[in-house]
């Protein structure tokens, strides 16, 4: 007779179909794999793999990834008091992106720790404290632990202190970290109106609806873009790039027009009032498309 068993071996690491590979084959994305302390995902022809064996569990690619495509990892939960994270404290240090969101979502400005024992946090404290001031955001600090005194008698008190302790973690994702800072953009649209063709590509693949097609205009807005860069990836003239800006949100508007190819008489969009040829009617050098 078979036993059942009692416990149930957790699902092992992965990538799931929302990763961009999945959805464009052609898309270079590597932001988990470049962030990985032990080079545990690695590409395939299709889509990123995790060796379950290698993988630390450390969390550091789910604040990366612009799609939340990894599964069955979590981030570290911590603990806090107030403004402060305190110990223990993983080997690890966590990465800027992790402690931005500590910022943001329960309002921590210090680290009560001993530096000479966790040298890795506070070469990632000050690291924070860059992007901080690149966000105009107050800095951390880091505070020396206290020195607590052991009163032998009332050893089966629990300290007052340990009772404003929380434990947590915060949410994941590029795009959880835009929303928290939505005053601030991380990307900004480069875009080469002579080259692109008004194709509509870009704003039907934005998964964020950072691109748009209406009113009369190609929209941008640098608040919600993850920089995923899936725009530039199926352009077909390469007149789209996302570029690793950090200022205030911006909106930009790319005004076009619709107009009748004087070639081929059909409609067409275009961002260069004096053209008179659609895109396709252009490539041919000989009118080879003339009705």
């Amino acid at each position: 007779m078979a036993l059942f068993r009692l416990t149930q071996a957790p699902a092992p690491p992965g990538v799931g179909e929302s990763c961009l590979h999945n959805q464009l084959p052609r898309h270079d994305c590597d932001a988990c794999m470049a962030v990985c302390p032990v080079q545990a995902i690695t590409a395939t022809a299709t889509t990123p793999i995790v060796n379950a064996l290698d993988c630390l569990q450390c969390g550091r690619c789910l604040f990366v990834c612009p799609a939340d495509a990894l599964q069955n990892i979590r981030p570290e939960t911590r603990r806090f008091t107030a403004s402060t994270l305190v110990a223990p404290f993983s080997t690890l240090e966590p990465s800027v992106d992790e402690l931005l969101m500590w910022h943001q979502q329960y309002g921590i400005r210090a680290v009560e720790m001993d530096i000479e024992a966790f040298p890795g946090w506070v070469r990632a404290v000050a690291a924070l404290n860059i992007r901080l001031r690149e966000l105009n955001a107050p800095v951390w600090q880091i505070l020396p632990p206290p020195q607590k005194a052991i009163n032998t008698g009332r050893r089966h008190f629990i300290k007052a202190s340990d009772l404003d302790v929380q434990s947590a973690t915060v949410s994941i994702g590029r795009r959880a970290r835009r929303q928290a800072f939505s005053a601030i953009s991380e990307y900004q649209l480069a875009l080469e109106q002579r080259q692109c063709t008004v194709c509509g590509a870009c704003a039907r693949v934005c998964g964020e609806r950072a691109l748009s097609m209406g009113e009369g205009a190609l929209t941008f807005s640098s608040s919600p873009c993850t920089g995923c860069n899936s725009c530039a990836v199926v352009c077909p003239v390469n007149a789209v790039r996302i570029d690793k800006i950090v200022g205030e949100n911006r909106v930009l508007r790319f005004p076009w027009r619709q107009k009748t190819c004087g070639c081929c008489q059909r409609e067409y969009y275009t961002f260069t009032p004096e053209t008179n040829r659609c895109a396709v009617c252009q490539r041919h050098q000989y009118g080879m498309r003339e009705a």
